[in-house]
């Protein structure tokens, strides 16, 4: 009987010790999953991506590496975050929006930028939007952004969309005819338009979006152009992960604002944009972070004006409040 006794006294030990084992080979499991191998994020070669270089360049984020894509259009990204190939995607806010009513499982992280475009000519006698009326325009593809918020100011100004001539090309086929002196009137985003400033003395800025924008909407209201998405699948699963990358792209979007000469030889490497023409086109670009939630209300706003001009724009509707990454 104390055989036994002991032999079950034995096993009842193994047990306890195979299962302490256990339970701290998952602890140690789930502590590993708490930080992603690696955060991939994909950017187009504009504003918002130049604090992204700062990061590649310090390093890992909290030990954790970050993968940057640079993408050429935006039905590239977006496929890519379809298929759930990036863990976060600078995207225009609408695009993000309508990506989401379109069920893609995404959320909007951060808003990057806030107003890079303006009303560019060579044409001194144009120094209002009703001065447009009888010109040919060249705005980038339409549809666009850029597109969405021209036909916004012209309806604001009274003027009927049969006043003005629009013509579609990209924003650096624009830039550069302007350049040559071929186009007289454009709607173009930074650096396109220091670019212009720059080679053609004849060009001048004869309105700021954002400045307009302002006019109609509130001295206190924001442009939300661009941020940042994030796959709802990545927040979930590494929060701490995510929180730790907003924070450095915060960081260095500070730093980049703060110092831009500084920030110029690693965008003129990275991006293959002049050093000068970066640091000249910050006079004019609005780089600021918030996070989602923070950006909310100027983002309803903003997409609300996209929605009554062009409903597909933001996919047919508001997105709901899922929408926006809770903080």
């Amino acid at each position: 009987m104390r055989e036994v006794r002991s032999l079950v006294l034995t096993l009842l030990a193994v047990v306890l010790l195979v299962s302490g084992c256990t339970a701290k080979d998952a602890n140690v499991k789930k502590q590993a999953a708490a930080a992603p191998e690696k955060i991939v994020v994909q950017a187009p070669l504009a504003p918002p991506t130049a604090p992204l270089y700062k990061i590649l360049k310090d390093g890992q984020v909290n030990g954790v590496k970050v993968e940057l894509i640079v993408y050429k259009s935006v039905e590239e990204a977006t496929t890519r975050v379809v298929k759930g190939e990036a863990d976060l995607t600078v995207l225009p806010v609408n695009v993000a929006a309508k990506l989401y009513n379109k069920q893609a499982d995404i959320s909007l992280a951060n808003v990057s930028t806030w107003g890079i475009l303006s009303l560019v000519t060579t044409d001194k006698q144009v120094q209002n939007w009703q001065d447009l009326k009888g010109k040919e325009l060249y705005v980038g593809a339409q549809g666009s952004t850029p597109d969405v918020l021209t036909q916004y100011f012209i309806h604001k100004n009274n003027i009927q969309a049969s006043e003005v001539k629009l013509a579609y090309l990209s924003s650096p086929e624009i830039a550069q005819l302007m350049i040559n002196g071929i186009v007289k009137y454009a709607v173009l985003p930074e650096p396109q338009t220091t670019q212009v400033l720059m080679k053609n003395s004849e060009a001048v800025v004869a309105r700021d979006f954002y400045t307009d924008w302002q006019a109609f909407e509130g001295g206190a209201a924001r442009l939300p152009q661009a941020g940042m998405v994030v796959r709802n699948e990545f927040a979930r699963t590494y929060p701490k992960a995510l929180s730790d990358f907003q924070n450095a792209y915060k960081n260095a979007m500070e730093w980049t604002v703060a110092s831009p000469a500084e920030a110029a030889p690693l965008v003129e490497s990275n991006m293959s944009m002049p050093a000068a023409v970066f640091v000249k086109s910050m006079e004019r670009t609005h780089l600021t972070f918030a996070t989602g939630a923070q950006a909310k209300g100027d983002v309803n706003t903003y997409l609300a004006r996209l929605l009554d001009i062009s409903p597909e724009m933001v996919g047919g509707k508001l997105p709901d409040e899922k929408f926006f990454l809770t903080d």
